[in-house]
């Protein structure tokens, strides 16, 4: 790739440039051509951090497709590819995944700065082709659908080859005729409207082709050993929309750890305490001497030997979530958790060497006074253990389609704020607290209920502001 004249985009292009050199790649998934456009559409550590992001790009490469990843910076303009530093106008087709609602404002934004129409019908044959799917298509594929000209909703896993074969008749012909003929996928353009979700297996088991120092998941190989969730956290979609579910097989797991074990790992699933084989899991890797980690933590499925491991591997902190500040709120969230097993995790933490310790809450379910002494006594109980470092997150509940708080309505700004100020009031010494954004939380909220023509608007009205406050 030729550098570019302009300073910006050549600060751009090298910025892509050095993240891409910080990858060690583990295989070589480039395909074949023609080439496609990957997008995740937050910035690199996150991307980095999504397993999707990896093997989409390997399941559609050994369909014949070569996928080039792009990611999502504010203030990018050209928008390179990972693999050869190429702008994403040269790509005829553009994939987006998106993880979570507030994602919609990025693609929207990659839509603006390449000229593209916002709308679908509006959009000709000159333009790319806009495809998404992603975790938010699984609750509410209606929030995107006068947005793509198709979303796929499921697992890829499931229909990969008919949607590579897709792809490639697409690009040769410009028919899109063949992806109405898959089940997963929905287009109110193409009057495709009736869909199945696809689901997929995790076999082959779902892993990474590529580590690189710029993640979350630092130089970590990540495997994903679980998808979905048995639980059903009134506030949380995963367990509502991601069933039946699956599980990778034991063996297949150990081959890949074999395979690349100088390397470390990054296990994900929704809990990896729920993990039916971890038992197993965890004396392979005691006996192997493999350093890993975990994307997740139960507090009441946590034994000593998991914690043992995971400090054993470097580990200085480990994450838990009680979610709400008192039993009473918990049990309302159907957080099916009780105060004693979360205090029994955290002696285990300390048992095992833990000195630091980050702790989950959502607020705004109507709190009262004997939730906040609760609360508070608790957390005089965690400093008593012994750790030197407490960390809170506190963030206001987002209700979230096809859960049972779908019809609840998301805490008015005023008491958010008396919450926040109330903890900050009455925090122990030396327990430090983080507070989401209230801004953040309560656009998740918006776009999380959008349908139809409403995100066009909304889209439409948000630019409208966002570009007035520039000028």
């Amino acid at each position: 790739m030729r550098r570019p004249a302009n300073e910006t985009l050549f600060n751009e292009f090298q910025y892509v440039k050095k993240l891409r050199d910080s990858e060690i790649e583990l295989e070589n998934v480039t395909g074949n051509l023609p080439e496609v456009a990957f997008i995740f559409p937050d910035n690199y550590k996150i991307a980095s951090s999504s397993l999707a992001w990896s093997w989409i790009q390997r399941l559609l490469s050994l369909n014949k497709v070569s996928i080039h990843r792009f990611f999502y910076e504010n203030w990018f303009r050209k928008f390179y590819s990972l693999e050869k530093q190429a702008p994403i106008d040269e790509y005829p087709i553009w994939m987006f995944t998106i993880q979570f609602e507030n994602n919609l404002i990025n693609i929207a934004d990659m839509l603006v700065k390449k000229n593209i129409p916002l709308k679908s019908t509006e959009r000709t044959h000159h333009h790319p082709l806009i495809i998404i799917g992603g975790p938010v298509t699984f609750f509410n594929h209606h929030l995107l659908e006068e947005i793509a000209d198709f979303v796929f909703i499921g697992d890829l896993e499931s229909e990969v080859k008919q949607f590579a074969d897709a792809i490639l008749e697409y690009i040769r012909t410009k028919n899109p005729e063949p992806f109405r003929r898959i089940d997963g996928i929905y287009s109110l353009k193409y009057k495709k409207t009736h869909y199945r979700k696809c689901n997929g297996t995790l076999s082959p088991v779902p892993h990474s082709h590529y580590i690189t120092p710029y993640s979350t998941f630092p130089n970590k190989l990540l495997i994903e050993i679980g998808r979905g969730c048995i639980w059903r956290c009134a506030f949380c979609v995963t367990g509502y929309t991601k069933k039946p579910v699956k599980f990778a097989d034991i063996d297949e797991v150990k081959h890949i750890i074999e395979k690349y074990r100088e390397k470390e790992f990054g296990f994900i699933s929704a809990t990896i305490t729920d993990y039916p084989y971890l038992s197993n899991l965890l004396e392979y890797i005691k006996n192997k001497d493999i350093k890993f980690s975990v994307s997740s933590l139960r507090a009441d499925k946590l034994d000593k030997n998991l914690a043992y491991l995971l400090r054993k591997s470097n580990q200085q902190s480990f994450t838990l979530a009680p979610e709400g500040i008192s039993q009473k709120l918990r049990d309302a969230m159907l957080k099916d958790m009780n105060t004693e097993s979360i205090l029994n995790a955290l002696r285990i933490g300390i048992e095992v060497g833990f000195e630091s310790v980050k702790l989950y809450y959502i607020v705004g379910l109507g709190e009262d006074e004997s939730d906040y002494i609760e609360f508070f006594e608790f957390l005089q109980e965690v400093q008593r253990l012994g750790y030197k470092q407490i960390t809170l997150s506190i963030n206001p509940l987002v209700p979230k389609p096809k859960t049972p708080f779908e019809n609840k309505k998301i805490v008015d700004k005023k008491t958010y704020d008396e919450i926040v100020k109330r903890i900050r009031k009455n925090l122990p010494r030396n327990i430090k607290a983080d507070f989401e954004s209230y801004k953040e939380a309560q656009l998740q909220y918006e776009i999380a209920h959008l349908k139809g023509a409403q995100t066009v608007d909304f889209l439409k009205r948000h630019f409208k502001l966002y570009y007035s406050n520039l000028s």
